[in-house]
């Protein structure tokens, strides 16, 4: 068996070997941060394009050609809900 000086400097180099691998690893490939997104300057377009508006966003979303004829085609009532009672079911 080893002896305990054996021992320690077994543990003393495991630790340095892995302290040296973190520290390797975290200089090879370093934390990326993202940067802080410094704001454009306003230039004259820039600042027209923030004052109009999308004439896409004012249209309303309904469908002209799609003629609603049925006033009861909301309601969904189903006529047949409590006329077939099925003898397997509960």
């Amino acid at each position: 068996m080893m002896s305990g000086n054996k021992k320690i400097l077994l543990i003393i180099v495991i630790l340095a070997l892995a302290v040296g691998g973190v520290f390797y690893f975290l200089e090879k490939y370093p934390q990326i941060t993202k940067p802080l997104e410094e704001e454009a300057p306003k230039t004259f377009g820039a600042k027209i394009y923030q004052m109009i508006q999308s004439p896409i966003e004012k249209i309303p979303q309904t469908n002209p050609f799609k003629v609603s004829i049925n006033p009861f085609e909301e309601l969904k009532i189903n006529p047949f809900k409590d006329v077939y009672k099925n003898p397997f079911g509960e």
